[in-house]
């Protein structure tokens, strides 16, 4: 399957999630295609992924948010911020499949956040709440200091950058979650130097019966509580 020079189709996507231990229900599958047939026709109108990507969008997209479940232990019930969400991923994504998150979808563009949480009410997601603005000024609102247990990015910025803007938004006790591509050492070597002690967690994204991601250095990078 990995061979395959052709988009993987939702099927094959499922496939490849149950054979990493990812089981999605029958009813999260259809809400998780609804969601897909919403963020292509309003692709169309605003900007959410690139055009040129949407063809493998089960693939690139979808899959590797789903990644982070098959790495990553996400205890139940926690308040999650999706940092610079876009057009709704990981978030909508993670919210689908963990109904028992709550799922908070922060962007600072206006229009996708309008777009996402069309999407999200669309779908009856009733574990999530869209929000527009900066992480770096929310954090310092008394609502919003200091309100996550976990934080996930999609490679927005810089590792230092991320802990930065995400600093007053994070618990004492938290996770960011990092999704990275490429050459990454650097970066980590520039963290280490740094935070003194940082605890990081370093994982190439390598699935059973699909292997482009870590062909391709697909990365995610959780970070343990640091200020």
């Amino acid at each position: 399957m990995s061979e395959n020079l052709n988009p993987l189709n939702p099927i094959e996507v499922r496939q490849i999630c149950i054979d990493n231990g990812l089981i999605i229900s029958d009813q999260q599958w259809l809400l998780l295609e609804e969601w897909v047939d919403l963020l292509l026709n309003y692709n169309q109108e605003i900007n959410l992924i690139s055009r040129k990507e949407t063809d493998w969008l089960w693939e690139k997209q979808i899959l590797h948010c789903l990644s982070l479940l098959v790495l990553r232990e996400i205890p139940q019930g926690l308040k999650l911020c999706d940092f610079g969400t876009g057009g709704g991923l990981p978030g909508i994504i993670l919210a689908i499949i963990r109904p028992d998150l709550h799922l908070t979808l922060l962007d600072s563009r206006q229009k996708k956040v309008a777009v996402v949480q069309k999407m999200s009410e669309d779908l009856g997601l009733s574990n999530v709440k869209v929000i527009c603005g900066r992480g770096e000024l929310l954090g310092k609102n008394t609502e919003w200091n200091q309100r996550f247990s976990i934080i996930v990015a999609r490679g927005v910025a810089s590792i230092i950058d991320l802990i930065r803007w995400t600093g007053g938004l994070r618990k004492s006790e938290s996770v960011l979650h990092i999704y990275k591509g490429g050459e990454i050492q650097d970066e980590i070597n520039a963290l280490s130097l740094k935070f003194n002690g940082i605890k990081i967690s370093k994982s190439l994204i390598d699935l059973k019966e699909y292997s482009k991601f870590k062909q391709n250095q697909k990365y995610i990078i959780s970070i343990d509580s640091v200020y």
